[in-house]
This record gives C-alpha cells, sequence and structure tokens, in this order.
C-alpha cells in the first residue's frame, strides 16, 4: 500500500486497513476482533458460503467465544496488576502531629 507524502488517497485505503485490523489475531486473546463480534472468520468469496449452516448454532457459538475472550481478558488483567503491584508503594501511615 502506498500512500503519498499528503496523504491524499489516506481516505480510500481506511476501510481495507480496518479490515486487515479486525481480521487480524489479537495479541491478549489469540483471536481476530471479527471472530470475536461475529463467532467466526470473515468469508471473502461466494463459493465457502452455504445455506445449510443452522441458524440456531450461531448464539451459542458466540456466546462460547465471548466467554472464552472474558477469561483470556482476565488472565491478562491480573499479569498486569501483579506487574503494577512490584512497584507500587504501600499505604500511607499517618500519626496524629503530622501535618498533612
Amino acid at each position: 500500500m502506498y500512500v503519498s507524502c499528503p496523504q491524499d488517497y489516506l481516505i480510500t485505503w481506511l476501510p481495507l486497513d480496518e479490515l486487515a485490523h479486525n481480521s487480524s489475531d489479537h495479541s491478549s486473546t489469540n483471536q481476530s476482533l471479527f471472530f470475536t463480534v461475529y463467532g467466526r472468520d470473515p468469508q471473502f468469496d461466494a463459493v465457502h458460503m452455504t445455506q445449510d449452516t443452522p441458524s440456531g448454532k450461531l448464539p451459542k457459538t458466540i456466546k462460547s467465544v465471548q466467554q472464552d475472550v472474558k477469561r483470556k481478558l482476565e488472565v491478562y488483567i491480573n499479569r498486569f496488576k501483579r506487574y503494577g503491584d512490584k512497584s507500587r508503594a504501600g499505604p500511607h501511615v499517618f500519626n496524629p502531629g503530622y501535618m498533612v
């Protein structure tokens, strides 16, 4: 992809950039944002589309993907908390007579 110095053509590339971002795997969930929201990877041609896909299966798939993402994000949140708590100082102790 080429964008000129004054970035005249930037607006024409934004939809493709957004698609590339949403269909690439995220580091914390190991899933694409598209898969997280829709429960499937994007399909770019009509050959792979089938008419006999049961619609009742989709909500279960989306629910399980959302639970998996939530579980993975909790792992990362706990990791960030442990890292932050290493350098965090303890609470201040104030005694009578201290000027605060």
